[in-house]
């Protein structure tokens, strides 16, 4: 049995503050891989990734291929400013991006290849230019940014081919937009605490 001693020393620790970075490496991997995890423990930016890859997939991943590419050019221009950035703090437009995609996902509109193409270069950007990491500078900042582009890259793949995949049946698009509603609650629900914090 634990004496009491033991268990408040234990909560004690447990309450200890450590130094906290909204973007901090994981220790004991290398750039690149600190880089492909970085997507992964970041929250806002998964929400934001499951949202566009549905969307695409619920408007047809073969259609949507220009989309798709244009992705991934405004990922790497976001992975550049984020090169140059110190700093800037925008994990809100990455949350903003999430909920109104989730809300898309969920009335479920059929969209032109324009503005499907806009939304998908306004997350592929904001995606981006959110993965630098502050406690990182020069080579270990370039190879770790690297890692974030492959990871968002591939992380998007997933949802856009599951979307695709069951846009087949009926019920299996409902499924689809149960799924962007619940991104979007949840991104909604995190903007607004982070508003009421502040």
């Amino acid at each position: 049995m634990i004496n009491r001693n033991s268990a408040v020393f234990f909560c004690g620790l447990l309450a200890t503050p450590g130094m906290a970075l909204a973007h901090s490496p994981v220790k004991g991997l290398d750039s690149f891989y600190n880089g492909m995890l970085h997507p992964v423990f970041v929250p806002a930016h998964m929400l934001l990734l499951i949202a566009i890859g549905l969307f695409i997939g619920q408007q047809g991943a073969k259609e949507q291929q220009l989309a798709l590419v244009l992705f991934v050019v405004a990922t790497i221009v976001g992975l550049t400013v984020a090169w140059f950035s110190f700093g800037i703090e925008i994990e809100i437009f990455v949350l903003g991006s999430a909920a109104l995609i989730g809300l898309l996902i969920a009335t479920s509109p059929v969209v032109g290849i324009f503005w499907s193409s806009l939304v998908a270069v306004t997350a592929g950007f904001f995606l981006g230019a959110d993965s630098t990491q502050e406690a990182l500078l020069g080579k270990e900042k370039l190879f770790t940014l690297l890692g974030s582009g492959v990871a968002i890259y591939f992380l998007l793949l997933y949802p856009m081919a599951l979307a695709d995949h069951f846009k087949k049946k009926e019920w299996h698009k409902i499924g689809i937009r149960v799924i962007g509603s619940w991104l979007a609650a949840s991104a909604l629900l995190v903007l607004s605490l982070s508003f009421v914090s502040k």
